[in-house]
């Protein structure tokens, strides 16, 4: 009977065609950045390897349009080492050949959205939500992306669900600091970042002190008056534990030591990681997490607790688009592979089966 199982399980396998959106320029930062850090390449590289029909697009110039009833994307092209062709404005504007998407059988893989208004536009949100209207699997979900990117939203998603999770406080306005702290009800450090657009861990900050944290708050707001803060308890650790749900299963997890003298543990800011066993507490309360989002590949962030076994740990926060190179690193075999190959049984184009 278990050979007739696994037989069943194989015959849904099926190949199809992935779209994979990125961002080249998204980088905001005046440092040595790595041009492909989220792993874009790599899943590129390993969808090919795995005889699947990849298409490579930048959010920039792209758009789509149905022609005769079929769904086209058009992209500026890509040269050999995989970076996108910009329009020279002296010369003709040249497009890669227009790809034929079918929901029935092409993913969607929006790896470059970003932030709205920061490093990435209105209209490229709305392409792919006409993609969603037209039926295509979204990898992730706008509602997993909107979720994920507003760390206060999650932190809602999580109150109202009994997940565990710091102390959050959003910050109002620029003179709103010490009544943001006393809702806070706890005591210094803090943690104060950005309920959105932080980018590996930058934009994440210690604060020692009422003091400076209203002088910090002061500043952030002169410049942009718009963005989004939030605060947060500060819970002491060696390390996290990154849990990459997929399809309603752990793939695996990560052991992501904080870095000396700092709170992050973000590998592309030279946290070590290295692959780790979670309790069956921890995979059933990620894997509950990743549903609560709406997320059907995603980066599930936790501080362990005192005891593993018995009591849930903490959520930090949920990644809707995971870098799959400190995947491949830190995990045995090619998680990506894992991932990849899943999306052949088309059970797991969506959430509701």
């Amino acid at each position: 009977m278990e050979k007739f199982s696994e037989f069943i399980t194989e015959a849904k396998d099926e190949p199809y065609k992935i779209v994979v959106l990125s961002h080249q320029l998204a980088g905001v930062r005046d440092t040595k950045d790595d041009p492909d850090s989220s792993g874009t390449a790599l899943l590129v590289n390993l969808g090919n390897k795995l005889g699947l029909d990849v298409f490579q697009a930048d959010f920039v110039g792209a758009y789509t349009k149905k022609v005769s009833g079929k769904r086209l994307l058009y992209s500026f092209p890509f040269d050999d080492d995989g970076l996108v062709q910009l329009p020279d404005p002296k010369e003709k504007i040249e497009y890669q050949k227009p790809y034929e998407c079918n929901p029935e059988d092409t993913l969607i893989f929006p790896r470059g959205l970003g932030t709205l208004g920061f490093t990435s536009s209105r209209a490229w949100y709305d392409m792919i939500k006409q993609f969603e209207f037209d039926g295509f699997t979204i990898i992730p979900s706008l509602e997993c992306y909107d979720n994920c990117t507003s760390k206060y939203l999650s932190y809602i998603l999580f109150t109202n669900n009994g997940v565990a999770t710091p102390k959050t406080a959003r910050i109002a306005h620029s003179e709103d600091s010490e009544r943001a702290f006393k809702e806070l009800d706890t005591k210094f450090p803090i943690i104060l970042k950005s309920s959105t657009g932080t980018q590996t861990g930058v934009g994440v900050v210690v604060i020692e002190s009422m003091r400076s944290l209203h002088a910090v708050v002061q500043m952030i707001l002169l410049y942009n008056k718009y963005l989004p803060i939030i605060i947060q308890e500060y819970i002491e650790t060696d390390y996290d534990i990154r849990a990459v749900v997929c399809n309603g299963e752990v793939i695996g997890a990560m052991k992501r030591k904080v870095i000396m003298g700092d709170v992050r543990s973000n590998i592309s800011l030279g946290a070590e990681a290295e692959e780790m066993e979670l309790t069956e507490l921890e995979k059933s309360e990620s894997i509950r997490i990743a549903e609560i989002v709406k997320g059907q590949l995603v980066g599930v962030d936790l501080i362990p607790s005192k005891d593993r076994e018995k009591i849930k740990p903490y959520c930090i926060e949920v990644n809707a688009n995971l870098g799959f190179g400190g995947l491949e690193k830190s995990l045995k075999g090619s998680p990506t592979t894992t991932i990849l190959k899943s999306f052949m049984n088309r059970d797991n184009w969506t959430l509701d089966n």
